[in-house]
């Protein structure tokens, strides 16, 4: 700065002779920084309120931006973090088997991080930051409703797992009668459905098998 204008920017490493009259230097680093956004109160896509950490990976690319343009970039962009944050979390659920969603990891961790980078990015784009990467660090559900959102997830898990093994029991139940016929066995209609009643039942059951004996009155 020059008299209170900006007169440019000593971008070469070396030694530099500068007249020091009415000059101010602002110095800015242009190394990669990492800030992290804690416990950012947010809702996702279903309206349920939940707690989100997150960490973010920037470098400045235009001094005069960062350090001129904007009064206090670390400042501003602590600031402008949680707000993308809350933005971009009420287009996702909390979780999800069929999509994107704020708890999945992988490609669909991947894909919400793409998002919150992109969005970022565009809020920040006039103040010489370059946003890297931005990807969530913890999420969890709000205490009013944590206790509640376990018992959900914990029914949802239970019925999955009770039609996998209802659609494995017709399966094994149905090759059962294949290779049975398929051995040269004859079975009737009535046969056939006391068999797979019974293989339904063991497999399908919860708690042990007991052994059963028809009684001739």
């Amino acid at each position: 700065m020059a008299w209170g204008q900006y007169a440019g920017s000593i971008m070469k490493p070396g030694l530099t002779i500068i007249n020091p009259c009415g000059i101010e230097l602002r110095k800015a680093s242009t190394a990669r920084t990492s800030l992290d956004l804690k416990d950012v109160r947010c809702s996702d896509a279903k309206g349920n309120p939940i707690i989100v950490s997150g960490n973010v990976i920037y470098k400045i690319y235009s001094v005069k931006k960062a350090k001129v343009d904007i009064q206090n970039i670390e400042q501003y962009i602590s600031e402008q973090g949680p707000m993308v944050l809350r933005k971009v979390c009420s287009l996702f659920p909390f979780d999800s088997s069929s999509g994107p969603s704020l708890r999945g990891g992988g490609t669909a961790g991947n894909y919400v991080g793409a998002v919150l980078r992109k969005e970022f990015q565009t809020v920040l784009h006039d103040s010489g930051i370059e946003v890297l990467k931005f990807d969530l660090s913890d999420i969890y559900y709000a205490a009013e409703i944590a206790a509640a959102m376990l018992q959900k997830q914990q029914a949802e898990a239970m019925v999955e797992a009770r039609e996998l093994i209802v659609q494995s029991a017709v399966d094994i139940a149905s090759s059962a009668i294949l290779r049975m016929k398929a051995k040269g066995h004859q079975l009737s209609a009535q046969g056939e459905e006391r068999i797979l009643g019974n293989l339904l039942t063991v497999i399908c059951s919860d708690k042990g098998v007991q052994t059963t004996m028809p009684l001739q009155m």
